[in-house]
């Protein structure tokens, strides 16, 4: 079980904050510096190169392969259900909505959010139609894991996962990750391909076409506004806040709303608006909403300031709903307005009440409800996952020893040197509540960064008030929390043991973030492990970087106090960062692996792997797997693995 006596338990809280708020200001300084339409320009074109840098998608503006899958007729417009292929053999589902009177008509893109039909959700019908009566061509896509697009229908053994789009989205993001691909680079490449569809059809006037959504749907509208020049407006609703507002809220999104190295770029959320300013944009927030509606007007303020540089002030506007999260009819009636306004179209903003809710029956595009068993033909996301796997593994060059110890350095994003840490002497520890016993832990704190503490504890009677010198030594890296797991694998030893908390188990186990035992467990979706991940991802690092800095300052920090002969031993998670430290320190004499991974490529090519993103070195497989790093850690010491599992051992 955890050590439920955390005694660091916001300090990783408290060093994420610390971080995002000295970014915020260096980018409000920076902003407020602006005093020129040429200074505004030339920090718009600065922060859309920096934004695109982080996304990965194709340039291809073809028009997808389609087909028309049915109509339904009414008296002021019609619904087309339509399918089209966003890459060969993947499809999207869509319904687009079309006002029956002649002429060319401004375009919508309305992307949904996490709605389990998807298409099909009452305020997403409400908000096409309306659009729709007012003299627009709406074309509403199926996000991936919604509407008829689940990914794990097939899939035995998958409750918990199958239809429940955060954990489809969280179960895909990892293999995407090892193969060094995101999520979000998906979402937003179905999105833009049913833009480029949208644009093909001859009803639609190009040179007036928006996009708006709700929650995911409105992050979707933010990343797509940035990326892509061809919108004239848009009006993303209850998602811009600032990414400061939603760390120091303890607030984990969705794995599609992390793009990798955003903040490493210095970007907040405001950028995702600036990187097309002047375009016109209404941001769309709610009162009582987990996106924080301050963090909305002060980002609304600061680009304002940019806009009013560009000549443009009334182009960016804001509007808080009174309610909850949601796209309202309130603030659905606020983006009726804008686009009216900036599209030129004189119609009543106010909802008609001349509009019907459709079942997800009558909105389908397939016989089933859902592609994957009415098309046989289409992959899911997993398989072309796992196809690309295969792919990277059997092309990519074997690397020599120390090209391989250089590759995976960097990957790690591991400081050019390691320093000894910073020391501190705890309190000891007495673990009768474990094992029956008085038993002596003594215990030593490193700050293995600016304020974050690891632990070592010493599983001897006697207490040290010094860091002994010895000369064997095994430094443990727990499952959970070394504690309690040293002393279940040989208290009795001769050799000395020394168990290591490195960052966010046992005693720097974080109890911050979602309450509740279920969320603590590392697989689930949106726990706190995920959550500051998540965190280090957009920092352009990751967990388990920031585990083996952990591990190699101890390392540096046990062999600076004299200890001769130095042995890894790990449990579980601990494996990871216990074999990539030993490939990389000269002072780890062998290394002993308890309940270990087989290999990145089995987790890509899983539908469904237990093992949390965490433990993911992002883009891994393009260079490297586990069993080759096996085979180099053997090649310079001895190696014992005891057995491996293909998922993590149960954790309560």
């Amino acid at each position: 079980m955890h050590n439920q006596r955390s005694f660091f338990g916001s300090m990783i809280q408290e060093h994420a904050v610390r971080r995002i708020r000295a970014l915020n200001e260096k980018r409000t300084a920076r902003i407020n510096a602006l005093q020129t339409r040429a200074d505004a320009e030339a920090y718009v074109a600065e922060v859309r190169a920096k934004v695109r840098s982080c996304f990965s998608i194709s340039e291809d503006r073809s028009v997808p392969e389609s087909e028309l899958c049915g109509v339904i007729e009414r008296e002021k417009f019609r619904i087309e259900k339509i399918i089209y292929f966003s890459r060969p053999s993947f499809a999207v589902t869509a319904n687009l909505y079309l006002p029956n009177t002649p002429g060319k008509h401004p375009g919508i893109l309305f992307l949904c959010g996490h709605s389990a039909n998807g298409k099909g959700a009452a305020a997403y019908q409400a908000g096409a139609q309306n659009l729709a009566l007012q003299g627009y061509v709406v074309l509403v896509p199926d996000p991936i894991s919604q509407g008829e697009r689940w990914q794990f229908v097939d899939v035995p053994h998958a409750q918990g996962i199958n239809g429940q789009c955060c954990c489809e989205h969280s179960m895909l993001g990892r293999g995407l990750r090892l193969c060094g691909d995101y999520f979000g680079n998906w979402r937003a490449h179905d999105a833009l391909k049913g833009l480029d569809y949208l644009l093909s059809r001859s009803e639609v006037d190009p040179s007036r076409v928006g996009v708006t959504g709700n929650s995911g749907g409105g992050t979707l509208t933010s990343f797509v506004h940035a990326l892509d020049d061809r919108f004239t407006m848009a009006a993303p609703s209850c998602y811009i806040t600032s990414w400061r507002r939603n760390i120091e809220n303890e607030f984990g999104p969705d794995v599609e709303q992390i793009p990798p190295r955003i903040l490493e770029q210095g970007c907040e959320m405001g950028d995702l608006i600036l990187a097309q300013a002047p375009r016109p944009v209404l941001l769309l927030g709610q009162k009582n909403d987990f996106f924080d509606h301050r963090g909305l007007i002060e980002t609304y303020t600061l680009a304002k300031k940019v806009y009013t540089l560009l000549g443009a002030e009334e182009n960016l506007q804001y509007f808080i709903g009174p309610t909850n999260h949601g796209y309202s009819i309130e603030n659905r009636e606020a983006m009726y307005k804008f686009f009216a306004a900036h599209a030129k179209v004189e119609c009543d903003t106010v909802e008609s009440d001349a509009t019907e809710t459709f079942s997800d029956a009558q909105l389908k595009c397939t016989a089933t409800g859902q592609l994957i068993t009415s098309r046989r033909e289409l992959a899911t996301v997993s398989q072309l996952v796992s196809a690309e796997a295969d792919r990277v593994t059997q092309t990519r060059p074997k690397l020599s020893l120390p090209l391989l110890k250089e590759k995976v350095y960097q990957a790690l994003k591991l400081p050019e040197k390691i320093e000894v840490p910073y020391s501190r002497i705890l309190r000891p520890f007495y673990a009768s509540s474990i094992c029956g016993e008085r038993l002596t832990l003594s215990r030593f704190g490193l700050e293995s960064e600016e304020g974050i503490i690891t632990t070592l504890k010493i599983n001897r009677d006697s207490y040290f008030f010094h860091f002994p010198k010895l000369e064997k030594l095994t430094l443990y890296l727990p499952h959970l929390d070394a504690g309690s797991e040293v002393l279940k694998i040989d208290r009795d030893a001769e050799e000395i043991f020394a168990g290591f908390d490195y960052r966010n188990t046992g005693e720097s186990l974080t109890l911050t973030g979602v309450p509740g035992d279920e969320y603590r467990k590392f697989s689930s979706t949106y726990n706190q492990e995920y959550h500051y991940d998540s965190i280090e991802l957009m920092f352009g690092s990751s967990m388990l970087g920031c585990r083996v800095l952990d591990t190699l300052r101890a390392i540096a920090f046990i062999k600076a106090n004299g200890t001769e002969h130095l042995h890894l031993m790990a449990r579980g998670l601990g494996c990871f960062p216990a074999l990539f430290a030993a490939l990389l320190s000269e002072d780890v004499e062998s290394l002993t692996l308890l309940d270990a991974p087989e290999s990145y490529l089995s987790m890509a090519k899983k539908r469904i792997t237990r093992w949390p993103q965490s433990c993911m070195l992002p883009g891994v497989l393009n260079f490297t797997d586990l069993p080759e790093i096996y085979d180099a850690v053997r090649s310079e010491k001895a190696l014992e693995i005891v057995n491996f599992v293909n998922e993590p051992i149960p954790e309560v």
